[in-house]
């Protein structure tokens, strides 16, 4: 069972507070935000990560911690870290991977922060800026209604530029990020969801890593959503490229994290275009094309042997579930 801390009471807005419990409120200016943060074996990188969410002006109204971490000296140590940040809870993790860790966060706000508006989610590493909810708080205010409440928000991430390049992006046929005149995928590192949208539509389980931010997008795009891309709503990702994933070749001639992603792109795709937005000439084509460009690719790198690996990691044959 989980271990739940019991948090510190927050203020928040007395319009916001007045409203009735599970009634978001129409007013922008007064929207409470929360944070799921997602945790796993680094506690210094977790302090950093709550002292700038501590910093942001408008603050937090709802931050929660879970906590993947498979020793329990661990957790205790990250416990330990959360417990220095008032208001702030901490959650055990279901060690099931990052969509499932980020699912128990939100859950968590979802049952206990009614208050709350939109939600964002944030790894260990990832430092966002302090006027990243005033960013968000503005936009939306400037929305007519209709939308403000359908919209998700991405921004720019970066190693520490103080304006990073950010550009509107999609998913291509094949499954990889590429440029697109309007955003159709979030930064899963710099966004802002409507906390509504988690009602019904959680992260998929089946993706233990890798574009599960477009997997989500392309989801919430099909169920009348929109993305507003906002290159002031800033974060800095202090390990880019690295993380908790193994990124040193395995076994198989790859690292784990390339194991990951590539699995992730077969269970996307084939879910793309048997489920999100069915059409059979595209999933014979799509898996046709993953197959015969990973195959060349793995020849390329002596590592063959992988290619049934990365499909009993993929989960595809889950792929058809309704989400």
């Amino acid at each position: 069972m989980s271990t739940i801390m019991q948090p510190v009471a927050r203020a928040v807005d007395a319009e916001a507070s007045s409203a009735q419990d599970g009634v978001r409120s129409a007013e922008p200016i007064f929207a409470a935000f929360a944070v799921c943060v997602t945790t796993m074996n680094r506690t210094e990188t977790l302090a950093a990560c709550l002292d700038t969410i501590a910093r942001c002006v408008p603050p937090a109204a709802c931050i929660v911690v879970s906590d993947d971490s498979p020793d329990p000296a661990m957790r205790a140590a990250n416990a330990a870290v959360v417990a220095q940040h008032p208001g702030v809870i901490w959650l055990e993790g279901p060690r099931r991977g990052v969509c499932a860790n980020r699912n128990n966060a939100v859950r968590h706000c979802l049952a206990h922060a009614p208050h709350c508006e939109y939600v964002s989610f944030v790894d260990d590493d990832v430092q966002i800026a302090p006027d990243f909810f005033a960013v968000a708080r503005a936009h939306l205010a400037a929305l007519p209604p209709e939308r403000r409440h359908k919209v998700m928000l991405t921004g720019g991430s970066s190693s520490g530029e103080e304006h990073p390049a950010c550009h509107p992006l999609k998913l291509s046929f094949a499954g990889y990020f590429t440029a697109a005149d309007e955003p159709q995928c979030v930064n899963i590192h710099a966004a802002v969801f409507p906390l509504a949208l988690f009602e019904r539509n959680g992260w998929d389980e089946n993706i233990f890593f890798g574009i599960e931010d477009a997997e989500l997008s392309l989801r919430a795009l099909k169920n009348g959503y929109s993305i507003d891309l906002l290159p002031a709503l800033r974060t800095r990702d202090t390990l880019p490229g690295g993380g908790v994933i193994e990124c040193t070749p395995g076994r198989y001639g790859m690292s784990r994290y390339q194991l990951y992603c590539e699995a992730a792109r077969l269970y996307v795709g084939v879910k793309r275009y048997r489920v999100i937005d069915p059409s059979l000439p595209k999933y014979l084509a799509f898996v046709t094309l993953y197959f015969t460009h990973l195959t060349v690719y793995l020849a390329k790198r002596r590592a063959l042997s992988s290619l049934l690996p990365i499909v009993r990691l993929s989960n595809v044959w889950r792929a058809t579930t309704v989400q």
